[in-house]
């Protein structure tokens, strides 16, 4: 059943993320993993990696797209994790948080990903 409350937009883009907090393995806070994106919407992404992440998890996502370019730093929250052939797809809901750029990226979101 679709849970999704916002609509998707397919993009394939590459970028790191930190690790923030990871109560199941706290020996991952600080680590940066290679990640690419699958899809995207203004409160929420799609991405896949080779390292494992731990629903729970707090990342520091930082994400460069755009005429002009713009960079945006993201936190947010794994909300799911499946493993495939291993690789990792990953669930992630974009949290508030006063030291990251969520409320421009919602602002931005609809002219970033209209081309």
């Amino acid at each position: 059943m679709e849970q999704r409350s916002e609509p998707r937009v397919a993009r394939a883009i590459r970028f790191f993320v930190n690790i923030f907090e990871c109560a199941e393995n706290p020996d991952l806070v600080g680590e940066a993993v290679a990640c690419e994106a699958i899809d995207f919407s203004t409160h929420g992404l799609q991405f896949r990696t080779e390292q494992e992440l731990h629903p729970s998890s707090l990342l520091n996502i930082t994400i460069g797209i755009g005429e002009p370019f713009a960079m945006y730093l993201l936190r947010g929250e794994v909300r799911w994790v499946r493993e495939t052939s291993g690789e990792y797809f990953l669930g992630i809901l974009l949290k508030a948080d006063e030291e990251t750029d969520l409320e421009e990226w919602v602002d931005d979101f609809a002219d970033q990903f209209s081309a």
